[in-house]
């Protein structure tokens, strides 16, 4: 066990009785520490129980990212072959970016009621049903709600999933298995819009070209029931 920084003592003491809301108080007679911690490799990544988490978060990483950047670069062009002006797409993305805020704090309450794992893969879920009903959407109508609930719950369950990643590993791993975590999306950032970009130079149809970016999200589904729950568990 090492001792806080020196002369900082205090400011720890404060930090931890903002956090906590006043619900946890560290007597002044009282010294904090913190372990002394070496920095892991990222071989470590690779074994024993770290690796079952690697592969699981960076195949999430990948195929949530391609669900949600494989629609979003591509929806003015997608939403023109709908028959909306170019105009009418940028108001109806702009309209729908806003649902992302209660996105965000209902999913942040309901965590701390049900935990991070029934959170996300229900807020995936219905995002992966949201899309369902954009790809095969009758009315214009039906089309803005429907993209509405993709962004209120995608957008919700990635603040999840951010918070997620990082209690995955242990103190030492955490900070390179979540470089790891930006990486798979940074690549699927790459490659959903190259792939999409393709299907509709050829021409491929609304519906198709949507249900095929939908697949990813059910592929995040059923990726997520395998990660082990966080909440409310101490941290290594």
């Amino acid at each position: 066990m090492a001792p806080v920084v020196h002369g900082s003592l205090d400011e720890a003491r404060a930090a931890i009785a903002r956090l906590s809301r006043g619900r946890t108080i560290i007597p002044a007679r009282q010294r904090l520490h913190v372990d002394s911690v070496t920095r892991g490799a990222w071989r470590e990544l690779l074994k024993g129980p770290a690796l079952r988490i690697t592969v699981l978060q960076i195949a999430i990483n990948f195929t949530f990212a391609w669900g949600y950047w494989g629609l979003q670069t591509w929806l003015p062009t997608l939403l023109q072959q709908r028959g909306l002006s170019l105009p009418q797409s940028y108001s109806f993305i702009a309209i729908s970016a806003l649902c992302m805020f209660p996105g965000y704090m209902v999913a942040s309450y309901l965590t701390g009621k049900l935990g991070r794992k029934k959170v996300m893969v229900t807020f995936v879920g219905l995002s992966a049903v949201a899309g369902y009903g954009f790809a095969n959407a009758q009315t214009i109508d039906m089309l803005h709600f429907c993209n509405f609930a993709l962004a209120f719950f995608s957008l919700g369950a990635w603040g999840v999933w951010d918070t997620w990643i990082a209690e995955l590993y242990s103190t030492r791993l955490r900070t390179i298995g979540y470089s790891w975590a930006a990486l798979a999306q940074r690549l699927a950032n790459i490659a959903a819009p190259t792939i999409i970009g393709m299907l509709v130079a050829q021409g491929t149809s609304f519906n198709v070209t949507t249900t095929f970016i939908n697949l990813f999200l059910v592929a995040t589904v059923l990726l997520a029931l395998f990660v082990p729950e966080t909440e409310g568990k101490d941290l290594d």
